[in-house]
């Protein structure tokens, strides 16, 4: 199982560009696997301080994503939206990072990421 974060600042949202495999290269939400001994909650704030420096302040579960097609480990996804505070800088398994507006995603987005992003402003605008 793996956590990703929608991270908002406006109308942006926050993106990395992942460092490692699968998916190296592309852009997506910040997150990653949970460790064995870990909460989900927990997971997601560890994953976001590792990929982007940023300090989760409050976080809500928005969403389980379970296609087998969306991940290559057929991994499922719990998504939260996460409030944050401090200033991104790409960690551990971040190449890059960056705010980009929801209409002008880059077209390399990993797994479904591009959905998820998608499913969260229809249900929030």
């Amino acid at each position: 199982m793996a956590v990703d974060a929608i991270i908002q600042k406006g109308n942006k949202i926050l993106l990395i560009k992942r460092k490692c495999e699968p998916e190296k290269g592309k852009w997506a939400l910040p997150g990653g696997h949970i460790n064995w001994d870990e909460t989900l909650e927990n997971a997601v704030i560890r994953e976001v301080n590792e990929e982007t420096n940023l300090k989760v302040i409050n976080s809500c579960l928005v969403a389980i994503y379970s296609s087998p097609n969306r991940h290559p480990e057929q991994m499922l996804a719990a998504v939260y939206v996460t409030e944050v505070a401090g200033s991104p800088l790409a960690g551990s398994d971040a190449a890059d990072i960056g705010y980009f507006h929801a209409e002008s995603l880059p077209e390399n987005l990993a797994f479904d990421h591009r959905e998820i992003i998608k499913d969260y402003y229809a249900k929030n605008r």
